[in-house]
């Protein structure tokens, strides 16, 4: 069985002329929102095995800051360039080069392809709103097959219910 949990990154700085949008950091709200996640999966579901995170900056923030909450040693948090801002395919695809002793992932990244992720998954949102989180379980061996695997909806979690 894998366990696999969608993190939309926490409340980011807004838009600017001097900041590329890669570069935006998280808000105080983010920030606090983004720890408070982590302590609610740890308590919800246990410690990942990996942390999987679009490597923009807000995103790797909130990867770390969810880290702390669990006790996830920051240097094993995997960043990925490829992540920022991508489809559902995108991530469905890292999602099956994961390793396969890794039995539960938290993959943080961006809307629109992490709401579309959760409602290709079977869940129909309009919005995952930031550090906000969703929980699926999949009968499977490895990751590789993701795509085609019928994904068992377990909870979601909103940060405005922190």
């Amino acid at each position: 069985m894998k366990t696999l949990i969608i993190l939309r990154h926490g409340k980011a700085e807004q838009h600017s002329f001097d900041l590329d949008d890669y570069d935006r950091g998280l808000t105080s709200r983010g920030v606090k929102n983004s720890e408070q996640m982590g302590k609610f999966i740890l308590k919800k579901q246990g410690m990942p095995d990996y942390i999987l995170s679009s490597a923009a900056k807000r995103t790797y923030q909130t990867a770390v800051l969810a880290a702390k909450g669990m006790g996830f040693p920051k240097n094993e948090i995997v960043e990925d360039e490829n992540l920022y801002l991508v489809p559902e395919r995108n991530l469905l695809a890292a999602l099956a080069e994961l390793p396969t002793d890794v039995n539960f992932c938290v993959l943080v990244g961006h809307n629109p392809g992490m709401t579309a992720l959760v409602n290709y998954f079977g869940v129909k949102l309009d919005n995952l709103p930031t550090a906000s989180a969703v929980c699926f379980t999949f009968e499977m061996d490895t990751w590789e097959n993701i795509a085609t695997e019928k994904a068992e909806y377990q909870w979601i979690k909103l940060a405005r219910e922190l």
